[in-house]
């Protein structure tokens, strides 16, 4: 690696050899040239990995230009798995193609899929790989279904679509709820689910535990909706959960957290077809957090119609969305004017 850096580094390599001297005169001139000033090396190192980003030397990195590509999506796996049933020479309806889509990850998977899948058809001498076969397999090799998140189909109390990003750059619809009941005065509780309860940081030989940022984004929301909304939250019973097994690790869904205990106290429906993410300060400043360019494009896929992003995070490419409104909002009054329906 060392060596590697100082090519890329002075574009040239030095070459070694234990019959090299350099007071030789029987050594032709041209190679002694070589091995005393080396060759020139200027050139571009392309690798391609499935390392995670922190894997790599930071020496390394800090050189390089990082490109990361997004995950397939359900169409592009579709049309795997129909490409290698044609090419076994195989039938497969509709239904039993859009099962495999539901279960395989990656393309992979869905070869994997559809060889066992022909497999078993073969032995019960059939040319047909039918939707009671795939089950079998999926069943026998343990296989989930793929975790994708669709808004609601009408407006709900307390329910708020967040936007999380996971592994290097995939968004995904990340789903808020919140139940508020009335308490007693000043002896109401407040409990949080699915969120990350403390996350290590750093790397190499120093890490260090804090608590969750997700943990924290709450708080800041408890405290921003009793000083400048009148919600003291210590007269609710406060159950706020974050479904579909993807634990939040970070302060982003702030804003998508205070709308949804704000709806539960106040039993105002939220907007199932509006978006959010942002982090928000005590004051109920929403601040700029990232991979919104990711959060917006899952919007787009999942049929989100508006979609709520820090002001600072504004870009010009959001104007240019045909389907879908990109909104910008600097403050948690601005999210709450625009997130409710009323009826």
């Amino acid at each position: 690696m060392n060596k590697l850096l100082k090519v890329l580094e002075d574009r040239k390599v030095l070459l070694e050899s234990a019959y090299f001297n350099e007071n030789d005169r029987n050594i032709p001139g041209h190679i002694h040239d070589i091995f005393v000033n080396g060759l020139p090396a200027d050139f571009r190192l392309v690798g391609a990995t499935t390392k995670m980003p922190d894997e790599l030397p930071p020496a390394l990195r800090s050189r390089c230009l990082e490109i990361f590509f997004s995950p397939l999506r359900q169409d592009n796996i579709r049309r795997i798995a129909l490409n290698a049933v044609k090419k076994v020479d195989y039938k497969i309806d509709d239904r039993t193609l859009e099962e495999i889509t539901k279960y395989a990850g990656n393309g992979r998977e869905a070869v994997n899929i559809v060889q066992l899948a022909a497999g078993i058809a073969q032995m019960e001498d059939s040319k047909t790989i039918t939707l009671e076969i795939i089950e079998k397999v999926v069943n026998n090799g343990r296989f989930s279904p793929r975790h994708e998140i669709k808004p609601q189909s009408q407006p709900q109390i307390g329910i708020v679509n967040g936007l999380a990003v996971y592994g290097p750059n995939s968004g995904t619809l990340l789903e808020v709820e919140t139940t508020a009941l009335p308490a007693k005065a000043g002896q109401g509780k407040w409990t949080v689910t699915g969120v990350v309860e403390e996350e290590e940081i750093g790397g190499g030989e120093r890490r260090f535990t804090r608590k969750s940022m997700a943990k924290g984004a709450v708080e800041n929301v408890l405290t921003v909706l009793k000083a400048f909304h009148s919600i003291d939250i210590t007269d609710f019973d406060i159950h706020l959960n974050f479904p579909g097994g993807i634990p939040v690790d970070g302060p982003s869904a702030g804003i998508s957290i205070a709308t949804s205990i704000f709806s539960a106290v106040n039993k105002r429906p939220v907007d199932n077809l509006l978006a959010m993410t942002g982090e928000i300060s005590v004051h109920g400043v929403v601040k700029p957090v990232g991979g919104v360019i990711n959060k917006v494009e899952a919007a787009r896929r999942a049929g989100i119609q508006r979609v709520m992003i820090p002001r600072e995070n504004w870009l010009s490419m959001f104007a240019s969305y045909p389907e879908m409104e990109v909104i910008p909002v600097g403050h948690l009054q601005e999210v709450l004017d625009r997130a409710f329906v009323e009826g």
